[in-house]
């Protein structure tokens, strides 16, 4: 009987959102935003890397965001005005950086076991994997190498 207190107890604990991420880990899903890129496949993020979304001009070099000053990494149409700029977390403070997208995207859970690599020649040295859902073409950004076009360490 006290095993099962101690038991429910543990339970108890644990809050919904740790429960909700042990869900999804053990069952294979992640949760994605699939990003529309200007001229190039669509781009599948992570949602768990994403900070923040802040509407913003299209045409800036940075993005102010809780007192830090984030460069710009573009991914939508040169002619938009206004579009939506996704903080996206680094290893350190130091290489946040914003992605900017034509609009806020769209949000997709997905199996893991859904994606395949596509081998396709990538010259992109932004892309890190192209990759197909079905009949969808979808890249993996290499996020080390956007940090590196903005400078950033």
């Amino acid at each position: 009987m006290s095993q099962n207190l101690v038991s429910s107890s543990l339970i108890d604990q644990i809050s919904q959102q740790e429960l909700h991420h042990l869900i999804t880990v053990s069952t294979g899903f992640i949760d994605a935003y699939i990003v529309e890129c200007h001229h190039k496949a669509p781009m599948l993020i992570p949602q768990n890397i994403v900070l923040s979304a802040l509407d913003s001009p299209t045409k800036v070099k940075t993005v102010d965001w809780h007192e830090l000053n984030l460069p710009v990494f573009s991914v939508c149409d040169p002619n938009k005005i206004l579009g939506v700029a996704l903080v996206i977390e680094g290893d350190d403070v130091d290489q946040r950086f914003a992605l900017m997208c034509n609009e806020m995207p769209e949000t997709i859970r997905l199996r893991i076991s859904e994606i395949v690599d596509d081998e396709r020649e990538n010259t992109d040295a932004t892309i890190f994997q192209y990759v197909k859902m079905g009949e969808m073409d979808y890249h993996i950004p290499h996020l080390g190498n956007i940090q590196s076009s903005l400078g950033i360490k």
